[in-house]
């Protein structure tokens, strides 16, 4: 027998995650599910982001991951297993829209299945191998995904598919324990049994951490639309502020918005080239180059010590001041609160990209860049209350004149 290695984590999702189907039954993007109708996180999906991390080191991608080529190949090493869901989840549909200048654009709107955030996952890895060295591959890789960087399924550069590690462990066989190897069932929960936690510290390589502590100022409106009606029977507000869909009403500005408004304006400050070089593309006419992958990731965030408000409104001809027929509408605002917003930048990011995103982030401090829609109507305005880049306190530089200072990293 070789020396056999188990890690099993145990991970609780910090964001909404979409691992499509490739289905569209339901939602132009359907989720992936088991045969009893369970969401699942298939083990190809957390193979393909593991092994994505040795992209810049094909040699030794190959030999931990194996490879085919021709009448050569190479088994992998490792062994992943699907991320099986620990507890019910909450599901939700998302509808998503490609803005240009707050007006939608045609053809670009979709909407997504999703597992809601909250939801917990275990999964497995088996090392089969007598070298060390690939435990050391596969640890880096979950010291990735406990600091963040690390995302499954759809759209993870905009806020989806983050996970907290809640528990992992380790267990090894050396060649010489083929008897206590026979009785371990890595999928039984009393295999594990008093295994002690096995701690990894964050892995932020390749990448700068900002940091932003928020206090919101007014009313944000970032909306989804219902037709449902209420356990009594009563109507449900036509739209309201995006929230959770597990009953707590939690509201939440998602990733995409973050970086729809950051994309926008940084298009202001630096070009079409230099946007596309930082937040990516795709461009499925260009087939010499059909997309980019963004270097710039952005969390989705959840607003506390908010006030939720209902108010019906007539909406106004705003020629005649008169109301329109068949206008009115009722509508569930948040107001208020605080929030965090974590922005992951690529070490490579230019002094350039880092002072326009510097702009950007003081822009929104100072109240002239607003996320979410009726902006013009003074919503969506956030002040920033800390800032911080890898855990370097930035919060006295929010006034400075040199943007490019305010980002920097040492």
């Amino acid at each position: 027998m070789k020396r056999q290695v188990y890690y099993r984590i145990e991970m609780q999702l910090a964001s909404p995650l979409s691992v499509g189907s490739g289905r569209n039954e339901t939602t132009a993007h359907d989720i992936v599910r088991d045969k009893h109708g369970k969401p699942y996180i298939p083990a190809s999906s957390i193979a393909g982001v593991f092994r994505h991390t040795l992209d810049d080191d094909i040699a030794l991608q190959n030999r931990v991951f194996g490879m085919t080529s021709g009448n050569d190949s190479v088994s992998s090493r490792v062994v992943f297993y699907d991320g099986k869901l620990v507890f019910e989840s909450a599901e939700s549909v998302r509808d998503s829209v490609k803005l240009n200048e707050k007006v939608g654009v045609d053809g670009a709107k979709f909407d997504m299945e999703t597992i809601e955030t909250g939801s917990i996952f275990s999964t497995i890895i088996e090392i089969a191998d007598d070298a060390e060295s690939v435990d050391s591959v596969v640890e880096k890789m979950i010291s990735k995904l406990k600091a963040g960087v690390l995302r499954f399924g759809s759209k993870t550069s905009r806020g989806y598919g983050v996970v907290r590690i809640s528990s992992l462990k380790k267990c090894v066989f050396e060649s010489d324990q083929l008897d206590e190897w026979l009785d371990f069932d890595p999928l039984d929960d009393k295999s594990w049994n008093g295994i002690d936690e096995y701690d990894l510290s964050d892995d932020l390589t390749g990448y700068s951490k900002i940091s932003l502590h928020l206090m919101h100022n007014g009313a944000i409106s970032i909306r989804e639309y219902s037709t449902d009606v209420g356990e009594n029977g009563e109507t449900l507000p036509d739209f309201k502020h995006i929230s959770l869909h597990d009953k707590s009403e939690v509201s939440v500005i998602p990733g995409t918005s973050w970086a729809g408004a950051f994309r926008a304006r940084f298009l202001d400050f630096a070009g079409q080239v230099a946007t596309d070089a930082l937040f990516g593309y795709v461009n499925e006419k260009n087939k010499a180059n059909p997309s980019n992958k963004s270097r710039i990731i952005f969390s989705e965030s959840v607003i506390s010590d908010n006030l939720l408000k209902t108010m019906t409104r007539n909406s106004i001809d705003r020629f005649s001041a008169a109301t329109k027929e068949t206008a009115l509408y009722t509508e569930r605002t948040s107001y208020n609160g605080f929030t965090d917003l974590t922005i992951y930048l690529a070490d490579d990011a230019t002094e350039k990209e880092r002072a326009a995103l510097g702009a950007i982030i003081l822009d929104m401090n100072h109240g002239f860049l607003s996320i979410g829609g009726l902006t013009s109507v003074g919503r969506g305005m956030f002040r920033v209350i800390d800032l911080s880049v890898n855990g370097i306190d930035k919060s006295s530089m929010l006034d400075t004149e040199n943007v490019a200072q305010l980002l920097e990293v040492k």
